[in-house]
C-alpha cells in the first residue's frame, strides 16, 4: 500500500481523514507485516485489532487466522472492510463497549486516546499485543522510576505486563504524515508482582501523587484530602507516619506506592 493507492481508495470513499479523530494511516507494507509477524500468531488464535483503518495489518492478520475481531469508529471505513475483506467488524467506540475474548491484539492505536484505550486492554486478559503508539506515549508506558517519562501509565502497566519499545517508526510511514513519531511496543500481561490491599484505592493513589508529581508525597496527600476520603487534619497528623512522605511520586516504584497505599488504606477506612 502506498500514498495513491490510498488516495485512490479515499476517493473513491468520498473519504477525507479528520485530524481530530488522529486518521493517519500506516502505509509501509514492510512495517505492518513486521508487526503481524512480532505477534506470533497461531491459526487456532483470536486477534483483536482497534482502529483498523483500510485494513493494512487486516489483511496480514488473515493470512495467519481467520479468527479476528475488528473494532473501527468510523461508519465508512467499517463498511470499506466489511465489502472489501468480507469480515464482520464491530462499528463503535472502543471505549464504550465491553471487549470480547482475545488472545492477541495487534493495532495501529488512535493516539490520542491511547492511555484509556492501553488502560482498558490492561484491565483485560490476553497473552500478547503489538501495539503502535506516538513515541513520546511510547517512552511513558515503559519508563522505570527516575527517569523523565516515568508517570501514572508507566505505573499501571508496569504492575499488569512486561513492555517494551520493539521498534520505532517514522512518521513518514502514514499517511496523511502526522506530527510526530511512532513506535511499536509489545505487551506481555503477567500477574502482578504484589498484592495491594485494595486495588481500587492503590489507583487512587496513584492519580494522586502523579497528579502532583514533582511535590513531595506528604504535601500531594494532603492536597487531596478529599479524594482519598480523609479529613486535612486527619491526614497532616498522620502523614509522618506515612512510608516515602519525603520522596517524589517520580522516584518511587510500584511496590513502594504500594507500601503508601496500604498505610493510607489503614487511616481512611478506620
Amino acid at each position: 500500500m502506498n500514498v495513491s493507492e490510498v488516495q485512490k481508495t479515499m476517493k473513491k470513499l468520498n473519504f477525507m481523514p479528520s485530524k481530530k479523530k488522529g486518521q493517519h494511516f500506516l502505509i509501509d507494507s514492510n512495517i505492518a507485516r513486521w508487526q503481524v509477524d512480532k505477534a506470533d500468531i497461531e491459526s487456532n488464535e483470536t486477534v483483536l485489532e482497534i482502529g483498523a483503518g483500510l485494513g493494512i495489518l487486516t489483511r496480514l492478520i488473515l493470512e495467519k487466522t481467520e479468527n479476528i475481531i475488528i473494532i473501527e469508529k468510523d461508519p465508512t471505513l467499517a463498511g470499506y472492510l466489511k465489502n472489501e475483506l468480507g469480515v464482520e467488524v464491530i462499528c463503535a467506540d472502543v471505549l464504550d463497549i465491553e471487549l470480547p475474548e482475545f488472545d492477541k491484539v495487534v493495532s495501529n492505536l488512535p493516539y490520542h486516546i491511547s492511555s484509556e484505550i492501553t488502560a482498558k486492554l490492561l484491565a483485560h486478559d490476553f497473552d500478547r499485543g503489538i501495539l503502535m503508539f506516538q513515541k513520546e506515549f511510547a517512552k511513558h508506558l515503559v519508563a522505570k522510576p527516575g527517569s523523565r517519562a516515568y508517570s501514572r501509565i508507566s505505573v499501571l502497566a508496569g504492575y499488569h505486563a512486561d513492555s517494551e519499545i520493539v521498534k520505532l517508526v517514522p512518521k513518514g510511514a502514514f499517511y496523511p504524515v502526522p506530527k510526530v513519531d511512532s513506535a511499536v511496543v509489545e505487551i506481555v500481561p503477567r500477574a502482578p508482582e504484589f498484592t495491594p490491599p485494595d486495588k481500587d484505592f492503590y489507583f487512587l493513589v496513584v492519580r494522586v501523587i502523579f497528579s502532583h508529581k514533582n511535590r513531595k508525597i506528604r504535601n500531594a496527600l494532603v492536597s487531596e484530602h478529599r479524594q482519598l476520603g480523609a479529613s486535612k487534619v486527619d491526614l497532616k497528623s498522620m502523614v509522618d507516619d506515612i512510608p516515602h512522605a519525603d520522596e517524589r511520586a517520580v522516584t518511587l516504584s510500584p511496590i513502594q506506592i504500594n507500601d503508601i497505599a496500604d498505610m493510607l488504606v489503614k487511616i481512611v477506612k478506620n
